[in-house]
């Protein structure tokens, strides 16, 4: 039994020997491995330093004489490439980069309404508060208090060196004059115009002088001009009626159209209720309609659009002319508003319809 054990105490040993040289070994040779490895490291840091020091010798001798100055070091010409645009599945086939889109916004007609005088400046706010769109607004007046009252500031004080500011007092002569000293400064702000509507208040000073004077010097410009003016109510008296037939007479030779609303002929619209303020207001919607009517035909797209050459060809050398609207709906809604436009209740005893029998005769 004791013999048993010594031997496999022995055998034990020996394998326990054996494990320790193996073990031995292999540390050995990881050893020798990393040394091997450093080594060859060692070597190829050597070279590559060798060869970097050779290529920054022959590079020195290559340089010019001012190593300094990298100016004269150009980079490397790098090869561009197209790249084609990315067309996605809504694109046309011909929207690229050699059929770009064409801009068309700088062909739109420039169309400037002037307002002359207090009534001017009132329809101008009007239309401005009610949201006209495409066109550009001026006011021009003599009174300061009122001018500062305008919702654009693209306005001109006329002549206040000549009336101070106050405004004519119901003197078409002044306003006259005080237009013709503005008159270089008014075509300035409506310079590159196509069509210029005027809108004033016939009857008194500012709005009876100033607009034929404004008017005139559009026309001469060749812009296609239009005056849509008011006449005054009764009750305003005899010497305002009479100031404003003046004023019509000589504005009808400065346009090419004028669009006249007699405000008596409001109270065909209304009833006892209505207020001054109520009148005044409808009159400047009056107003708003006429200019509103023209320039839609040609900035807002319809089923039959209309361009400033049809328009211009119509309305140039026109004279006077009437305009009348209707509105309606349910059943023959079509024919019930031109009927309403044809028998417009502004123009009094006048009718558009009878207008039209008279010319096809």
């Amino acid at each position: 039994m004791a013999i048993t054990r010594m031997r496999a105490a022995a055998t034990a040993l020996l394998r326990a020997r054996q494990a320790s040289q193996t073990v031995t070994q292999h540390l050995a040779f990881s050893t020798e491995a990393t040394e091997a490895a450093a080594a060859a490291l060692r070597l190829g840091f050597k070279k590559a330093q060798k060869d970097e020091d050779d290529a920054v010798k022959v590079d020195v001798e290559e340089k010019p004489e001012s190593p300094t100055d990298v100016s004269a070091v150009s980079p490397p010409a790098v090869e561009k490439k197209l790249v084609p645009p990315a067309m996605s599945s809504t694109q046309p086939l011909w929207l690229t980069q050699d059929h770009p889109v064409t801009d068309l916004s700088g062909f739109a007609p420039k169309i400037v309404v002037v307002g002359v005088g207090g009534a001017g400046g009132n329809a101008v706010n009007n239309m401005i508060a009610r949201g006209l769109q495409g066109v550009e607004f001026l006011v021009c007046n003599t009174d300061a208090q009122h001018l500062r009252t305008t919702l654009t500031e693209n306005r001109v004080q006329m002549a206040p060196e000549l009336t101070g500011g106050l405004g004519c007092g119901a003197n078409p002569e002044v306003g006259r004059e005080a237009a013709e000293t503005a008159i270089d400064e008014i075509l300035e702000r409506v310079q590159g115009a196509n069509m210029m509507f005027v809108t004033a208040g016939m009857g008194g000073g500012t709005g009876t002088g100033a607009a034929p004077v404004i008017a005139q010097a559009a026309l001469e410009a060749g812009i296609l001009t239009v005056a849509v003016v008011t006449k005054p109510f009764r009750f305003e008296g005899n010497n305002r009626a009479k100031l404003a037939a003046q004023g019509l007479a000589e504005l009808k030779d400065s346009v090419d159209t004028m669009l006249v609303i007699p405000n008596q002929n409001l109270f065909n619209m209304s009833n006892e209720r209505t207020s001054l303020m109520d009148a005044f207001r409808m009159a400047d919607n009056v107003l708003l309609d006429g200019v509103k009517n023209i320039s839609d035909l040609m900035v807002m797209p319809g089923l039959i659009n209309l361009d400033f050459a049809d328009v211009q060809s119509v309305m140039q050398n026109m004279g006077n002319a009437m305009m009348g609207s209707g509105e309606a709906d349910g059943e023959n809604r079509a024919l019930c508003a031109a009927e309403d436009a044809l028998a417009n209740p502004l123009l009094g005893d006048i009718s558009i319809k009878v207008c039209i029998e008279r010319m096809s005769l």
